[in-house]
């Protein structure tokens, strides 16, 4: 799910759930929470939970254009690393 962030970017050190607006590929605005801003491997990840349905969590990738959904093996990749403490 290609989205754009809308405002100022998140703190990089997150103490509590944050709370943030993202514009989805159709130009929905959607509200999550932000639990982790972090960098692996020189990308910025971000992990947010939606607002509204607390079971749809999202790992988001940074990309020049936007925020990209992160998923399969490189999820797997960066939840472990995360996982272990392996993250900036």
């Amino acid at each position: 799910m290609p989205a754009e962030q809308k405002g100022d970017g998140p703190p990089l050190e997150i103490e509590s759930p944050h709370p943030i607006t993202l514009i989805d590929e159709s130009g929905r605005e959607r509200q999550f929470q932000l639990h982790d801003a972090f960098d692996h491997q020189g990308v910025a990840y971000y992990l947010v939970e939606d607002i509204d349905d607390s079971s749809q969590v999202l790992l988001l990738r940074e990309t020049g254009s936007g925020l990209e959904t992160v998923e399969g093996e490189e999820f797997q990749q960066v939840i472990a690393a995360l996982e272990e403490d392996q993250v900036e």
